[in-house]
């Protein structure tokens, strides 16, 4: 299904198919941005009354950087009756939500209340519950068609990709996990209502990829969540994915997100699941990117060529227990793209040095800019080139048609189908030079031989087998 009747349809969907409920003002992740933001420049001009009842009504639906600024309130301008219980509850409830400045406000507010009053705030905390309307008051049931389907209010698109009964499998698992949203997140089940609609992607194995589409504003999330031996993990990733995109459309407040990272510009996500070891991956991947800015310039520029790292190992709460690939890991070729270009590590870490994640981020990195290069071909040889070099010649200019039909673009063309069908680490002249990449890093980190031989599946390249003997031949002579 294309992209704009996909549009379309969901267009259709809520002008005609959907009644929102008398006095629901929160459904859509706009309406909440652009109302927070009124209010927090009303705030910051000096009308606090005024903002105070709009951070009110959004802190009610579990938006958390709202009830920090209510917490703030009861403590600063507040008099009323246990105006410090009130802040204590609602500092307690934006930390629940991952508001940074909140966690450090609770603790203060905690730390100079009496006993009393800080066990009364926290125990307020603890039965809150948020204003859990549905946004829409007619629920329709699950709406059959191959490319398209409905669960609940949320339009459902399939990718071109990816097959039918996969598709129509996982909207199914959806409509579960929307059911269980408010007793996996009882705090803030209603951000989950912002959510305008979900492509389903193709995935398997332990590919459990979720992220808010920016450029088309949707969620799109793969069908490897059916994968999961219940709905749990999904249901907690719908919250999630709205948090992660809602702090970063909002200025003054930053997300403290439990499972993932960053270094500079590179974003690190660690796996849902409790059993992979995600606090150590995330340091340990942090601190393998910050070291290799000693490596080499050409090295070095490999690694800033990753935007994002995905940790994606096998879980006991997966129906499969073994990875799809023996690479630790690999680039996601066919979600990247400029400005997104994504590693993928698909194996648990176990005893692996941060010198051995350097290895994988320079291999993945030389495969990103493997990627630009395929980019680049793809557009030259492009048919719609080729068409417009036809009409060319028929005008008399047989320049274009010389390009678009030569022997080196036929040559683009086969490796861009290559590419396509078997991935960079399927074509052995580009997972070569990604090997090669590796064992330069390896020479300049000087590494012990085992764990290089350990890091790098040499498999059939011999330039880079001939210059890591070298290397060996050399210190074995020092």
């Amino acid at each position: 299904m294309s992209r704009a009747l996909s549009f379309f349809l969901i267009i259709l969907w809520f002008i005609f198919l959907t009644e929102p409920v008398q006095g629901a003002v929160f459904c859509d992740m706009q309406t909440v941005v652009a109302t927070y933001k009124a209010a927090y420049n009303r705030k910051k001009y000096g009308d606090v009354e005024s903002a105070q009842k709009t951070f009110l009504k959004l802190a009610q639906t579990g938006v958390a950087p709202a009830q920090r600024h209510v917490a703030e309130y009861f403590l600063e301008e507040s008099r009323a009756d246990m105006a410090l219980e009130k802040a204590i509850m609602w500092a307690q409830l934006a930390a629940w939500g991952g508001d940074e400045t909140a966690q450090t406000m609770v603790k203060r507010a905690v730390q100079s209340a009496r006993h009393s009053v800080s066990d009364t705030g926290l125990a307020w905390a603890q039965d809150w519950r948020p204003d859990n309307e549905d946004c829409f008051s007619d629920q329709f049931e699950k709406q059959t068609d191959d490319d398209f389907q409905v669960v609940g209010r949320f339009p459902i698109i399939r990718h071109e990709d990816l097959d039918e009964d996969a598709f129509a499998a996982f909207a199914t698992r959806l409509g579960e996990a929307i059911a269980i949203v408010q007793d996996v997140a009882p705090y803030f089940a209603p951000l989950a209502q912002l959510i305008p609609a979900f492509e389903v992607l193709p995935g398997d194995h332990s590919d459990r990829f979720i992220q808010w589409d920016e450029e088309n504003e949707w969620v799109t999330v793969s069908a490897g969540f059916l994968g999961d031996l219940s709905p749990r993990q999904l249901a907690y990733s719908l919250v999630l994915v709205v948090q992660r995109h809602l702090f970063a459309k909002l200025e003054d407040a930053q997300f403290v997100d439990q499972i993932a990272t960053h270094y500079g510009k590179i974003k690190i996500y660690g796996s849902l699941y409790g059993d992979v070891k995600t606090p150590e991956f995330l340091s340990h991947m942090k601190e393998a990117i910050k070291d290799a800015r000693n490596l080499p310039m050409v090295l070095r520029d490999k690694v800033n060529f990753l935007d994002e790292i995905h940790y994606m190992p096998p879980s006991r709460y997966h129906d499969q227990r073994f990875p799809k690939t023996k690479l630790f890991s690999t680039y996601d070729y066919r979600r990247s793209r400029a400005q997104k270009r994504m590693m993928i590590v698909t194996h648990e870490l176990a005893f692996q040095t941060v010198e051995q994640l350097i290895l994988e981020l320079v291999r993945v990195g030389e495969l990103a800019q493997q990627h630009v290069r395929i980019e680049g071909m793809s557009g030259q040889a492009d048919s719609k080139k080729r068409e417009s070099a036809i009409l060319q010649a028929l005008q008399g200019d047989l320049t274009k048609m010389k390009e678009a039909f030569s022997e080196k673009t036929a040559k683009r063309q086969k490796i861009v189908d290559d590419w396509n069908r078997a991935g960079p680490d399927g074509i052995s002249k580009i997972y070569c030079a990604s090997v090669l990449a590796q064992v330069k890093a390896a020479v300049a980190l000087e590494m012990e031989p085992i764990r290089t031989s350990q890091s790098i599946e040499f498999k059939g390249c011999a330039k880079a087998r001939k210059l890591w003997r070298e290397y060996r031949n050399g210190e074995t002579k020092k």
